[in-house]
C-alpha cells in the first residue's frame, strides 16, 4: 500500500531517489508523513480507516515515534481525526467541510492574487508559465505526486508576490487541507492541458494588471472543484444507501 521504494533511508536521513521530486524529506517522521499522506490523497487509505501506530510502523519499517509525529501532522492538516474507542482514523470527506474550506480559500487567495497583480511582471509570467509546463509534463508522464507538488508550488509562488507575511502564513495550511478534495476532482476536470488553461487565464489577467479579473478567474477555478466534488460525494452517498 505505501510506496517506500521512492526513498532510501540511511543513518536516519531520508533521500529521494527520484530527480523529479521537488522537495526531499529530511527525517523519518517526514517520510512517514509523505507516505501516509499519499495513501490518504489517492484513496488507498479510505475515509474512516483506523490508523494503528504499530501496524503503520511495521509497514513503514520504522519505530512508532516518527509515525506518531506523522499522524499529528496529518491531524493538523485535517486529513486525520481522532475518535473515541477508535483512536486516529482517516478523516471523512464532508461537503460542509469542503464548502467552508473553499469559502475561506477564495477570500484569502483572492486577496493575495489581487495584491500580487500590483507587482506582477513579464518575468513572473514566464517563470510561472514554465511551472505550468512542468505540471503538465509531470501528469502526462505519470508522475502524479510531482504534478501535485508543482501545482502547489505554482499557487504559493504566485501568492508570495502579494508581499504579505500574514497571507504567506495562512494560505499554505488551507491548500494542504483542501488537497484531498482537489485530487478527488481531477478526473472530472479534463486532461492536464485543459487544467493548465484555467491557471494560464489567471496568469494572463495578472500580466494585464487586472486584479479584479484575476481574482474572478481564481474564484471560478476553485469553485469548479467544489461543484465537481459536491456532485461526486452526493453520488457516493446515494450509492451507499442503495
Amino acid at each position: 500500500m505505501t510506496r517506500l521504494s521512492l526513498y532510501v533511508i540511511s543513518d536516519n536521513a531520508v533521500q529521494s531517489t527520484s530527480p523529479a521530486t521537488a522537495t526531499l524529506p529530511r527525517s523519518l517522521a517526514e517520510l512517514a508523513w509523505l507516505a501516509l499522506r499519499e495513501d490518504i490523497l489517492t484513496g488507498q487509505l479510505p475515509p474512516g480507516t483506523p490508523l494503528r501506530l504499530r501496524e503503520l510502523a511495521h509497514r513503514l519499517g520504522m519505530s512508532v515515534i516518527p509515525v506518531r509525529e506523522a499522524l499529528h501532522r496529518l491531524h493538523q492538516e485535517g486529513l486525520v481525526t481522532r475518535e473515541a474507542q477508535k483512536g486516529a482514523v482517516v478523516a471523512p470527506l464532508s461537503v460542509q467541510d469542503m464548502e467552508d474550506l473553499y469559502r475561506v480559500r477564495i477570500e484569502l487567495e483572492g486577496l493575495a492574487i489581487q495584491l500580487a497583480c500590483q507587482r506582477f511582471t513579464e518575468e513572473h509570467h514566464r517563470r510561472l508559465s514554465r511551472l505550468l509546463d512542468e505540471f503538465v509534463e509531470a501528469y502526462e508522464t505519470g508522475q502524479v505526486r510531482v504534478g501535485r507538488e508543482l501545482h502547489r508550488r505554482f499557487h504559493l509562488e504566485l501568492y508570495a508576490l502579494a508581499g504579505s507575511p500574514t497571507l504567506d502564513r495562512l494560505i499554505p495550511p488551507l491548500l494542504d487541507a483542501a488537497e484531498r478534495y482537489r485530487v478527488l476532482s481531477v478526473a472530472d476536470r479534463g486532461n492536464p492541458r485543459q487544467r493548465r488553461q484555467e491557471h494560464q487565464r489567471i496568469l494572463d489577467a495578472c500580466l494585464r494588471g487586472d486584479g479584479l479579473r484575476a481574482r474572478k478567474q481564481l474564484a471560478e477555478h476553485l469553485s469548479r472543484t467544489v461543484e465537481v466534488v459536491r456532485a461526486k460525494l452526493a453520488t457516493l452517498k446515494a450509492g451507499g444507501r442503495g
